[in-house]
């Protein structure tokens, strides 16, 4: 195993590679749940009856998209208005 705690510039690389990679998870994963969220309100409309279609659309309207939140706090520069939905 090595160690980077000696050379500032690895250490640098290293870091960026983490940020990058969580960058992307949170990017992948903000586009999962908006297409879920998508399904979710699909799903309501197809419901029998308008009781049954409206819980359902609250229940979507209600799913909170955590991971787009967090990539617009962490990232808002190179992400900012491109997950508002």
């Amino acid at each position: 195993m090595r160690t980077y705690y000696r050379d500032r510039f690895q250490l640098a690389q290293v870091e960026r590679m983490v940020e990058n990679a969580y960058e992307s998870y949170l990017v992948n994963e903000c586009n999962s749940q908006k297409k879920y969220k998508r399904q979710l309100i699909a799903e309501a409309d197809r419901k029998p009856t308008p009781e049954e279609k409206e819980k359902a659309k609250k229940t979507a309207s209600a799913f909170e998209l955590s991971r787009c939140v967090e990539l617009n706090e962490l990232y808002p520069l190179t992400h900012a208005g491109k997950t508002q939905r």
